[in-house]
């Protein structure tokens, strides 16, 4: 880095105002980070540069408003209720039968306060979850408003992609493999899914990219395979967390995510995009509930030849309790195989079976 500068990114308004104030000489501007999609795309137009509008920026991360949106475009989606009260999310639930639902904040991430409800007597559980983020999160300010949307059944992926010219290029399907809390818990690529399968979603991506009104950036779309089609979950446009972007990578050999971006918001021409090969894979793993003692087989783990990158996430002393979204997972180990899916999916088995984390219990 030649410099770097400290800004709020929680005052989008007060990174406009820096922009405006300072007129910074800076050719692109870009992040990797959900909660800086806002202040990123407010210097940019402030700026006069390449960027998407910061009205799109809301529409996405405001999750009902995005819901509008696809289905004014005719893409299938959740029926869905924007809440202030807990009356208010019980009469969406009396008029939406027979459940499950899910409820969760109206602009969250990391599966942070989303919870499912199988009856009407769930709601004041999964009201609480709504309390104060990870501390990794940092001063997260939080909307009075939350969502109650009905339960899509289907097995769960993602659409991972950078658009280029203002069109959406998918270059990755991801299987996911996620706990009934909505907690992922394994990234694959490829997907596993069938070519018909994989052209319907590709296209049902870029529409909904194209119809939110993103133009510029990397992107990471949720979407459901279920009996009736594909049906789109929320849209980022960053790129996907847990490794997702490294999954990318090597499943097409030489190609640079980010630099592909830099090349899009400098206007330069395209590479030509690698032809997809091999397979990665991102496991996380959950120590049970109690103090942690010790974790035997990890420094191996992370030393086998075909991990990319391993992280544990906690040490002995420290006090496990239940996994409840992407912050309090214990450790994530990254994968990858030059042939395909069913290579590193085995792969990935053995070593995880290799890993014991010892704890004491509450009962000892």
């Amino acid at each position: 880095m030649d410099e770097t500068l400290a800004l709020d990114v929680h005052d989008p308004e007060a990174c406009r105002a820096w922009a405006r104030t300072v007129r910074p000489s800076v050719d692109a501007v870009l992040t990797i980070r959900e909660l800086s999609v806002l202040p990123t795309a407010v210097i940019a137009r402030e700026l006069g540069l390449a960027g998407n509008a910061p009205e799109a920026v809301v529409r996405i991360r405001n999750k009902d408003e995005c819901r509008r949106r696809l289905r004014e475009a005719g893409l299938p989606q959740p029926a869905t209720a924007l809440c202030r009260s807990a009356a208010e999310a019980e009469d969406f639930i009396r008029r939406t039968p027979p459940g499950p639902w899910v409820v969760k904040p109206r602009d969250g991430l990391a599966s942070i306060g989303v919870s499912r409800i199988d009856e009407p007597g769930r709601l004041p559980d999964a009201l609480a979850r709504f309390g104060a983020p990870p501390p990794a999160m940092g001063d997260l300010p939080l909307s009075p408003y939350f969502l109650v949307e009905t339960y899509v059944s289907g097995d769960e992926y993602s659409a991972e992609g950078v658009v280029v010219g203002g069109v959406p290029q998918v270059l990755a399907l991801t299987r996911k493999t996620v706990t009934d809390d909505f907690v992922e818990l394994g990234q694959r690529v490829p997907s596993g899914l069938d070519e018909k399968t994989s052209g319907e979603a590709a296209d049902a991506v870029s529409r909904a990219l194209t119809a939110v009104g993103l133009t510029h950036g990397i992107f990471h779309a949720e979407f459901w395979v279920t009996r009736d089609g594909i049906v789109l979950g929320e849209l980022h446009d960053r790129g996907g967390g847990d490794f997702i972007h490294a999954l990318v990578e090597h499943t097409r050999p030489g190609l640079e995510l980010y630099g592909t971006l830099i090349d899009d918001l400098l206007g330069r021409p395209p590479a030509p995009v690698p032809a997809p090969a091999g397979s990665a894979r991102a496991e996380f793993l959950l120590a049970p509930p109690g103090t942690l003692r010790a974790v035997d087989g990890w420094d191996e783990l992370a030393a086998h030849p075909a991990v990319q990158a391993a992280h544990l996430q906690v040490a002995p002393g420290d006090v496990i309790g239940q996994a409840k979204d992407s912050y309090t997972r214990s450790a994530v180990f990254v994968t990858r195989a030059d042939d395909g899916p069913d290579r590193v999916d085995e792969l990935t088995a053995d070593l995880a079976a290799r890993v014991t984390f010892r704890v004491t219990s509450e009962t000892g």
